[in-house]
């Protein structure tokens, strides 16, 4: 029964979120995405399990493996635009593996992590903008999600945090912590997307989400360095509060023609 809680938890987040992020469009659909809607479940549900150590030690190599998010992001972003799904996504995901597997055998510190994030996502703002600049046809909705869709994704994160959350005391700390940043909710809003509404606006979507996946990396440092003196409730709450300022914050920066910014057509 606990299991079951955790995984209709976790996938009705993942599921409200993709919704929203259809529905919304490119701009708001990317700061939405980039939230913990698949990492945050997987920490609270650890944090039950698990010592303030244990937590800490994972936010922190999280923090770390966030880069190889932020690496996943850059190659797809270049990549989707004229090219299909497996062309798009394959070396994105290869690419996320190649960067993770020596994030995981480094002890970082707070600020070694902070600096590879901040290099890593710097360096991807400035390769992705002429993707995030594309100008797209408006429309209501970027594509009407279908109920097979929302299945699918709900499962995949159910499925993500259960698997986890297995075999985070044999994998400790360090990994679980790198193996909890793989970006689940990307990967499965990319394939459910791609080919409905095209590779060109999916590159953009991309493009947007790479500034808006530096906060939840701020999300994992705040909830590391929160968590051993004050307690996992406060620490989960102040990352989670992080996460929303910080999307907040880059929405605000938005000029009005990103805001009112192109909807993509359904095909």
């Amino acid at each position: 029964m606990t299991a079951l809680i955790r995984a209709l938890t976790s996938g009705a987040v993942v599921v409200l979120a993709s919704v929203l992020a259809e529905i919304l469009g490119p701009v708001w659909g990317a700061l939405i995405i980039s939230l913990p809607v698949s990492a945050g479940p997987a920490y609270v549900f650890m944090a039950l399990e698990h010592d303030p150590a244990f937590v800490a030690g994972a936010a922190l190599n999280g923090f770390a493996a966030t880069a190889a998010t932020g690496v996943f992001l850059i190659v797809y972003a270049r990549r989707a635009a004229g090219r299909g799904l497996a062309l798009s996504l394959g070396p994105a995901a290869v690419a996320w593996l190649a960067a993770a597997a020596p994030i995981s055998a480094v002890a970082w510190t707070p600020l070694t992590a902070f600096l590879l994030n901040a290099a890593v996502y710097g360096a991807g703002t400035l390769l992705t903008r002429p993707a995030a600049r594309t100008s797209l046809a408006r429309s209501t909705v970027v594509a009407r999600p279908r109920p097979l869709d929302l299945i699918v994704r709900a499962a995949a994160v159910a499925l993500f945090v259960a698997a986890v959350l297995a075999v985070s005391s044999a994998l400790g700390p360090a990994r679980t912590g790198v193996v909890a940043a793989y970006p689940v909710t990307l990967t499965s809003t990319f394939v459910i997307l791609h080919r409905r509404v095209g590779g060109t606006a999916m590159a953009r979507l991309a493009s947007i989400t790479i500034r808006g996946v530096f906060g939840f990396g701020l999300t994992l440092l705040t909830l590391h360095l929160l968590v051993e003196p004050f307690g996992a409730a406060l620490a989960l709450t102040a990352a989670l509060v992080v996460s929303l300022t910080y999307s907040a914050g880059l929405l605000a920066l938005q000029r009005r023609p990103d805001l009112q910014a192109a909807r993509v057509t359904p095909r």
